[in-house]
């Protein structure tokens, strides 16, 4: 039987999702745990495939792996969490023979972003990346066509302004890219003439942004999954959040505290980039 398994994991904990042979990576301890469990041996015989190879730092609470196995959905959630460490399994899918995961329906990444920035400003620049457009500027391999971005929804969740980013696909490094080039663009180093421009095709290079606020929050097919969530399983999760929710608040902290160390010796915040 072909399983596909929803996946959260802390980026942090990783160099990265593909394997490596002498680094810990997502795919690297989904397969040791799947191993382990006897619930595969070979991963090109069992046709082992992930959805989405997030970077190195950056965490996911839906990504999707997919193999052939011998148990049933839920039998393989528990043998797989019972061995995999800082990944968890916790929604199970049985899938056509075939089914590769990376032909998704939808991707949702959504960064989570600590600088105080005006909802207005980034919802003005949002809307510029939605649809069909050349993104060889913010992409850091090449493209054979032009990608599409379904949409740029932005909100603030307590003290933290969420962005999140929808499309069919998305090509490595592009989501921190387009966040970069939108605080390019709200910080007034960028201008929106050049944002155009490099959408239809122009180069300019607006940066990255740093990985660990980035999180693949789901990844969406025409089926839906069962969840198989263990109280055990649910409790290291949550406390997972909890870690992650406190580096966020102490990064938080710690550029708030730099910021007001600056403007004692700085008349423009945004020269060193901490608040507008």
């Amino acid at each position: 039987m072909r399983v596909a398994l929803k996946i959260a994991y802390d980026g942090r904990a990783f160099f990265g999702h593909q394997r490596q042979p002498d680094r810990r990576t997502v795919e690297g301890e989904c397969l040791a745990a799947l191993r382990s469990a006897k619930i595969l041996r070979d991963p090109s015989g069992a046709f082992f495939r992930s959805a989405s190879r997030t970077d190195r730092g950056v965490s996911a609470v839906g990504n999707v792996i997919a193999f052939d196995g011998p148990l049933k959905l839920e039998a393989t959630v528990g043998a797989f969490n019972d061995k995999a460490r800082d990944v968890w399994a916790w929604a199970a899918a049985a899938v056509p023979d075939a089914f590769h995961p990376r032909h998704a329906l939808e991707r949702w990444y959504r960064y989570v972003l600590l600088d105080e920035m005006s909802l207005e400003a980034l919802r003005h620049v949002a809307p510029r990346f939605v649809g069909s457009h050349d993104f060889r500027s913010f992409c850091s391999e090449p493209l054979s066509g032009p990608l599409a971005i379904e949409s740029i929804d932005v909100s603030r969740g307590g003290p933290v302004t969420f962005i999140d980013v929808r499309a069919r696909s998305f090509r490595r490094g592009m989501v921190r890219r387009i966040v970069a080039a939108m605080l390019a663009v709200v910080r007034r180093e960028a201008t929106i003439e050049e944002l155009e421009d490099a959408l239809a095709g122009g180069r300019h290079d607006f940066g990255s942004i740093e990985p660990e606020p980035l999180v693949l929050m789901d990844v969406r097919y025409d089926f839906p999954f069962q969840i198989v969530l263990k109280p055990k399983v649910a409790e290291d999760i949550r406390r997972k959040g909890r870690d992650l929710s406190l580096q966020l608040h102490l990064l938080q902290f710690f550029r708030r505290t730099m910021g007001t160390e600056a403007r004692s010796t700085s008349p423009d915040q945004r020269d060193i980039g901490f608040a507008q």
